[in-house]
């Protein structure tokens, strides 16, 4: 990053300092990075403009390529009403979280922040906000190259014989017959479950959106155990999961 540089970005984390500062981390097209907003006078400045989720443009200040950038300028491009509801803001939560885990610091492409963007939107706009997480989850978990393989149509088949699949196998990210499905971590979906997976999966995220997993439950739980081996723990999606016992 050179000395000076202004960039729109998605904030995905804030993490208040002792002495009143905030380190934010920021998605642009350019990366992930983290920066600080020193605390200011004014109830309506920099820090006001960096909340969770914030659409907005920042200039940054960094002495050297190792330091943390400060950022001297914010500017509010757009913000969300809709995620403050609380049926809405766990969502968006989850959205913001996987991607921060799914990126490094390097350059990740303006195709996944377009997404990420879109998928706020979605949360905060539709009337049902679970199903737009959970569909533009698995579709952030595919543009990092980690989606699972359910392929099959609307009655999804085993990966190793042609028996319906009931049975996420976690590890490898295919779906399993009973017979097959013997993996510790393995997540039984029912028959119902595997073909929501596949739409969910496989279709384009409107379709996806628009017939949304039955057993929400179930769905949930098998992005879980999906995310934990392939992406990490999400603690957003663990809240979800034990609300949902």
């Amino acid at each position: 990053m050179p000395r000076y540089s202004v960039s729109d970005a998605l904030v995905l984390r804030r993490t208040p300092l002792p002495n009143g500062d905030v380190v934010v981390t920021l998605l642009s097209e350019h990366g992930k990075w983290r920066a600080v907003a020193r605390k200011g006078r004014l109830p309506g400045g920099n820090l006001a403009r960096l909340s969770l989720f914030h659409d907005v443009t920042v200039q940054a200040y960094r002495r050297r390529e190792d330091d943390l950038a400060v950022l001297t300028q914010v500017r509010l491009n757009g913000a969300l009403g809709g995620l403050t509801r609380p049926e809405a803001y766990p969502y968006a939560h989850l959205l913001a979280e996987l991607a921060d885990a799914l990126t490094v610091d390097t350059h990740v492409g303006e195709r996944l922040v377009a997404v990420v963007a879109s998928g706020l939107r979605g949360v905060a706009r539709h009337g049902d906000p679970e199903a737009v997480a959970l569909a533009y989850a698995w579709h952030l978990i595919a543009l990092a190259g980690l989606a699972p393989h359910v392929h099959g149509g609307p009655t999804p088949h085993c990966a190793r014989c042609a028996a319906p699949a009931t049975i996420l196998a976690t590890a490898d990210g295919t779906l399993r017959c009973v017979e097959h499905g013997d993996g510790p971590r393995d997540v039984w979906l029912g028959s119902e479950g595997a073909a929501d997976l596949a739409r969910t999966v496989g279709a384009p995220l409107r379709e996806a959106i628009a017939a949304p997993a039955r057993e929400r439950e179930r769905a949930l739980r098998a992005l879980q155990a999906y995310a934990r081996e392939h992406v990490g723990e999400l603690r957003a999606l663990r809240s979800l999961v034990e609300r949902n016992p």
